[in-house]
């Protein structure tokens, strides 16, 4: 999982100046608002012991990065208002995802199915 660490080509492209495709802009807007979502919801509440959390949603690379990091910020969340209450913030969260992670990894997705 890459955390922040900027590949060659985004800095040899970023070093050109080159704008950024309207998809890659607007997903990264949307990626921008979902990281921003998860760290309100994470500091709304004491700080005490989700500092190395946070840090790890702000410098996520990418939404696949930040979908992953769901399941820390639920364990946070319960901690801290009950599991009920963290399951609906994550059911609001998740929608934000479509289209920017795989179809397979959505609720409903296209994935293998379980036995």
């Amino acid at each position: 999982m890459r955390i922040g660490k900027p590949s060659l080509r985004d800095s040899f492209f970023g070093w050109l100046g080159g704008a950024a495709s309207p998809e890659r802009s607007d997903a990264q807007r949307r990626t921008h608002r979902i990281r921003e979502r998860m760290l309100r919801e994470l500091m709304q509440g004491p700080a005490g012991g989700v500092s190395v959390l946070a840090r790890q949603i702000a410098l996520a690379a990418d939404a696949q990065t930040l979908w992953y990091f769901r399941s820390e910020l639920m364990q946070a969340l319960s901690r801290r208002c009950g599991e009920a209450a963290a399951a609906a913030t994550l059911a609001e969260l998740t929608p934000l995802f479509h289209g920017l992670v795989p179809a397979s990894l959505m609720p409903g997705g296209a994935g293998p199915r379980r036995r």
